[in-house]
């Protein structure tokens, strides 16, 4: 007698099953947040279409689901970095495309559905000395920013009373803000279920093959389905179905504090060039972060945390972010980005009818809505 439902082994498909699953018009891999908004908008173009999103996992264990909740651009600090590593017109393309990604968002579901607090951003710096490096270079940043933003995005700040440990100025994003990734979730989910898209959770594909005008999906259930265009929106995994994408695993973790009374700031905070971010959750902090502590060791794709950085983490909060504060973990996870020497998500046509929305550079919130209009409009009538 088996111990467990999870013991019996995979039945046969029935002939309904068979029947009623054999064959769609567009499927998207992956139930995140680039998948049910390309399927929102795969609808809304093609409303005579049938629709599928398929997810290996049930949703909770989708990656968007454990993202830390940040709305935001990137900071001064992450921007000219970026221009150091491409250029600065790269660096710029990226801020555009994530704060129009992440106002459309906003516009189409509205803050309260997304839990969206506009709290502004904070990037804060170990010493006087880094704070300055940035400093001097916001007045080109606001110039050449300010028709995206519609203002200066960044300003610098006193930072003495939100009683943390960094240098004493700071730079502020005042149109940054924070959701709650849960009500995010729902409110994308509950919207593609009302358009007609059909969500399948707990089938893994293990393979693609072109048979004709179609794809052959096969199914870890132990069966073939087809479809006339396939959409890869698992982000890192997507190179298991595609090993030509240019992406690669990145764990980001991530732990919640317990109730810290007196708490004395509010909002979201980047530092060390935006590795390690942290947010407060009402009277709770969340902190994660920290792979350039361990970059060969974060490019994994085993959502699990590890004690170093796990660590780190906790050393910076009780060093510099809450230093004399007491208060204990809650709660600790892991979740899979996807990164590259490039930070430009990729969106393109691989084959005929085969797409693919990926490597959102631990930035899908900001990104999502952008990519997935751009990866809908690539589907020809």
């Amino acid at each position: 007698m088996p111990k467990s439902l999870l013991d019996l082994p995979v039945p046969a498909p029935s002939f309904w099953v068979k029947r009623e699953w054999d064959r769609a018009d567009i499927v998207v891999i992956g139930a995140g947040l680039v998948g049910l908004l390309t399927s929102i908008r795969l609808k809304e173009k093609f409303p005579r279409r049938s629709v599928w999103v398929l997810d290996q996992k049930s949703h909770f264990f989708a990656a968007s689901w454990r993202n830390a909740g940040f709305a935001c651009y990137g900071s001064a600090g992450e921007l000219l970095d970026e221009a150091k590593r491409s250029s600065l017109d790269s660096a710029y393309r990226l801020y555009e495309r994530r704060f129009r990604g992440l106002h459309a968002l906003r516009q189409e579901f509205g803050d309260a559905a997304l839990g969206f607090e506009s709290s502004g951003g904070w990037e804060m710096f170990p010493t006087q000395e880094e704070a300055h490096k940035v400093v001097d270079q916001l007045e080109s940043l606001n110039q050449d920013l300010h028709a995206i933003a519609g203002q200066f995005p960044f300003q610098p700040k006193a930072a003495k009373s939100l009683g943390m440990n960094f240098a004493d100025t700071a730079i502020f994003a005042a149109q940054e803000g924070a959701i709650q990734t849960h009500l995010m979730m729902r409110s994308l989910r509950q919207k593609a279920l009302s358009m007609g898209v059909e969500l399948y959770e707990g089938v893994h594909v293990h393979a693609l093959e072109a048979e004709g005008i179609y794809w052959r999906l096969n199914l870890a259930l132990g069966w073939d389905i087809k479809a006339k265009s396939v959409f890869l929106c698992s982000n890192a995994y997507s190179s298991w179905l595609q090993d030509s994408l240019d992406v690669q695993a990145a764990r980001g973790q991530v732990l919640v504090t317990s109730p810290i009374p007196d708490l004395p700031f509010r909002g979201i905070f980047h530092a060390d060039e935006g590795y390690l971010y942290w947010r407060s959750l009402g009277t709770r902090l969340l902190i994660g972060g920290g792979r350039n502590q361990d970059f060969s060791g974060e490019h994994t794709f085993e959502s699990q945390t590890s004690a170093p950085i796990q660590a780190h983490l906790m050393r910076m909060l009780r060093e510099h972010i809450v230093p004399g504060k007491e208060f204990e973990i809650e709660s600790q996870w892991a979740g899979i980005m996807a990164m590259a020497e490039s930070r430009e998500p990729i969106v393109k046509t691989i084959a005929p009818g085969l797409l693919a929305g990926v490597r959102m550079g631990g930035m899908g919130v900001a990104l999502g809505a952008d990519v997935a209009v751009q990866l809908a409009g690539l589907l020809e009538p």
